[in-house]
């Protein structure tokens, strides 16, 4: 497998961030909670954020301190390991109140970071 560069990854974290935010537009906390396709899907992503950030090199993590990275990092075994007691109130929370925050501070890193062409990986 080869090692992706951070801004690969960072920008895996971005793609699964605007999917989650695709899926659940529009939904209140019990359209949610009844949509089985959209819990599954945004638990998913929410997996990809996390290993995503959790395979970002540390020295990059420290110099974008504006990134919750170890809450983000501490999320994926949550959802892995415990998925049978998974608490939607708790996930709809993150997803309405500090996902925002986070999809924007990721951009803004981004935007900060341009990749070089070590960085892209061809198809």
């Amino acid at each position: 497998m080869s090692k992706r560069s951070d801004y690969i990854l960072l920008a895996d974290m971005l793609d699964a961030l605007e999917a989650i935010q695709e899926y659940t537009d529009g939904l209140d906390y019990n359209s949610f909670l009844s949509n089985r396709m959209v819990r599954d899907a945004v638990v998913r992503n929410i997996q990809v954020l996390g290993e995503a950030a959790n395979r970002i090199s540390k020295s990059f993590r420290e110099l974008h301190p504006t990134i919750e990275w170890m809450r983000i990092i501490r999320t994926r075994p949550i959802l892995v390991h415990d998925y049978f007691g998974l608490d939607y109130e708790i996930m709809w929370r993150i997803i309405t109140l500090h996902l925002p925050d986070l999809q924007q501070n990721v951009k803004q890193t981004l935007g900060s970071n341009p990749p070089i062409d070590a960085d892209i990986e061809p198809m």
